[in-house]
């Protein structure tokens, strides 16, 4: 036995370097670490409801947007897999967001993503100009119905 492993221990150190990688990145993270909106200072938010044609923008400003974080801060961020595209049913609203902060002259993305009133997070996946679909996640913990209530009233939409 103690042959057989050092033999192969290079294949064990790489398949235990995999395991503890993977863990670490797909481990549940806070939403504030996930889309760093502690240190965003501009955001753009856009809703799709039903359709693939954007509903409304706002640009708030971080006090108009800070009850929204605050809900949002509350959950955690699960790692659910990779889709190619979003897919949403009529009664369901996307939301996408950019949040950015300013180093100096130029805009720094800190994050981008999608919202679906669901709880399912989508960020988009790239090889240089080549797109591979969304990587997809689960936000939990949060009150998701008061997150979209305010989604809705920062975007002047109607609530049911």
């Amino acid at each position: 036995m103690g042959r057989w492993i050092e033999k192969h221990s290079r294949e064990l150190g790489c398949l235990a370097l995999l395991a503890v990688t993977l863990a670490v990145l797909l481990r549940p993270v806070p939403f504030r670490e996930f889309a760093h909106s502690d240190r965003a200072t501009e955001f753009l938010v856009i809703a799709f409801v039903g359709g693939t044609d954007a509903v409304r923008e706002a640009r708030p400003s971080r006090a108009e947007i800070a009850p929204l974080l605050a809900e949002l801060e509350e959950g955690t961020v699960h790692f659910y897999g990779r889709q190619r595209n979003i897919s949403w049913s009529g009664e369901q609203q996307v939301y996408s967001f950019w949040l950015n902060h300013a180093e100096g002259d130029q805009g720094v993305l800190d994050a981008r993503f999608d919202l679906r009133s669901d709880g399912l997070l989508y960020t988009p996946l790239y090889v240089g100009d080549w797109s591979l679909g969304y990587a997809c996640y689960q936000l939990k913990g949060c009150d998701l119905a008061g997150a979209v209530e305010q989604m809705n009233a920062l975007l002047d939409l109607p609530t049911d």
